[in-house]
Parts: structure tokens; C-alpha cells; sequence
């Protein structure tokens, strides 16, 4: 006669394989997770539709990607961006603003007349969105 302990821990670890054990823990998942070009995790759809509606769908959308632009190259306060942009202070800081509140730039603090502006670290990890979003407008 079989020793019952023996086909229970059998039992045991071929469940630890199957939907609840531990095959789904393991590193040979990481494989299956799809990968773009770079080998990277591609860019959250939500982002980009984000991006898409703050460049394209608005009359400002230029002048806001002509901000996000120049952040990432160069920090900046709202006078230095006016002044680089060629743009009115006013548009500058409602820009900042509207991009502030979508997380696409960030400061260290928003109430300081010159405070610094950098893009947000969502927005640096997904830049690439951006460039393909201006590529394909033809505004690069």
C-alpha cells in the first residue's frame, strides 16, 4: 500500500505549479510580459491618450509641447520660459499650470514667483511618447 503522506506532498507540489501555486511567482513570467523595440515596457495607452488630448485636441497644445520640450533639456522658471519661447508670460504660466495639474511637469514649489520647473518623472519615463506624438504631427 502507497504511503498516503508521500502522494499528498506529490499532490502538493504539482498544485504549486498549476493556477494557485507558485508558477505564476516565478521569472519565467517576466518573459511573457510584452516588451516594445527597446526592450522596454511599452507606454501606458492612458499616457499617451493624455498627451494626445494636452498637444492635439487644443488650441494650446503647441505651445505646450514647445514647454515640455525646453524642460527637458532645461529647467526653468516661467520668465526664463518666456523669455526662450518667445512667449507671454501670461500663456507661460497658465500652461505651466494646466501641465502642473496633469502631471506632466513638476515644482518644487508652485507659489514661489521663480520657482523651477522640471518635467515630471511619469513624463521622463514615457518621453518617448511624446517624440512619436510630435513626429507624427510634424511639429519636431
Amino acid at each position: 500500500m502507497p504511503d498516503s503522506d508521500s502522494n499528498n506532498k506529490k499532490d502538493k507540489d504539482n498544485h504549486d505549479n498549476r493556477i494557485g501555486g507558485s508558477e505564476f511567482n516565478n521569472d519565467n513570467n517576466k518573459k511573457n510580459k510584452k516588451l516594445d523595440i527597446n526592450g522596454e515596457k511599452p507606454v501606458d495607452p492612458r499616457f499617451k491618450r493624455l498627451l494626445w488630448s494636452m498637444i492635439v485636441s487644443t488650441r494650446g497644445g503647441i505651445n505646450r509641447a514647445k514647454i515640455i520640450n525646453f524642460l527637458n533639456e532645461n529647467p526653468s522658471n516661467a520668465n526664463q520660459l518666456s523669455i526662450q519661447l518667445k512667449l507671454e508670460y501670461k500663456i507661460v504660466t497658465h500652461h505651466l499650470n494646466v501641465l502642473n495639474k496633469n502631471s506632466l511637469i513638476v515644482t518644487d514649489n508652485n507659489d514661489f514667483y521663480g520657482a523651477t520647473y522640471f518635467i515630471s518623472p511619469l513624463m521622463e519615463k514615457n518621453y518617448p511618447a511624446f517624440d512619436e506624438i510630435m513626429d507624427r504631427i510634424g511639429k519636431k
